[in-house]
């Protein structure tokens, strides 16, 4: 989507500074955020519904307040708690009354089970257009709603690295409620002066879908 959601390769932001040590949280409910995310099925189009939050927002609050802005739109949108239900636990907890808790081994054992590195599920799609050495052009127009090809590709020149057996595009999967559409996918190479005059002689590789990808002119 267009807009401040896709920072990727934007200039003017300042250095990207790595945290010594960084944790996984920097505060306890960031950590209750994700696993709530974990263990309530609230549907797909996580990330369309952050990129549906307000510019000024958007920009002023930080990664896990994007996650709960996501939940509770989802959860609003499909009636899985209502806005009342939210505003009454707010009030109830800012006069006291404690978090409430679940303790679930099943559900615990399940959510390992996720993070655990697993073979990928294999689709049926159809037949790669591309090979790799293949030269490539990513798509200018790109869709309303969420895409995984970053903007400041737009109209540049690769080369597929590599080339991936069917897998859901995540634009539709986004943007039609969890359609599945498995198409396959290239690790495209680019040369990083293509894309930032300043920068060094290195490359970018990045995965992308068919779909973002087109012959060279």
């Amino acid at each position: 989507m267009d807009g401040p959601h896709d920072l990727g390769g934007r200039q003017g932001f300042g250095r990207v500074e790595p945290e010594p040590g960084e944790p996984p949280f920097h505060e306890p409910w960031e950590g209750r955020v994700h696993g709530i995310s974990m263990t309530v099925a609230l549907g797909p189009g996580f990330r369309h519904a952050i990129e549906r939050m307000g510019f000024v927002e958007y920009l002023t609050t930080s990664y896990y307040e994007h996650w709960l802005e996501s939940m509770e739109a989802r959860g609003l949108r499909r009636g899985v708690f209502t806005r009342e239900d939210l505003d009454g636990w707010r009030e109830r907890l800012a006069d006291g009354e404690p978090v409430p808790r679940r303790i679930d081994p099943a559900m615990a054992e399940e959510v390992r089970g996720y993070m655990r590195h697993t073979a990928a599920a294999r689709f049926d799609g159809p037949p790669a257009r591309y090979a790799e050495g293949d030269h490539v052009r990513v798509i200018r127009l790109l869709p309303a709603g969420h895409t995984r090809c970053p903007g400041y590709l737009r109209g540049a020149h690769g080369a597929v690295e590599r080339v991936h057996a069917p897998q859901p595009l995540l634009d539709t999967y986004e943007n039609e409620d969890g359609r599945v559409a498995p198409e396959p996918w290239y690790t495209v190479a680019f040369a990083a002066r293509d894309l930032w005059p300043e920068a060094g002689d290195h490359t970018v590789l990045v995965d992308l879908w068919q779909s973002h990808l087109e012959d060279p002119t």
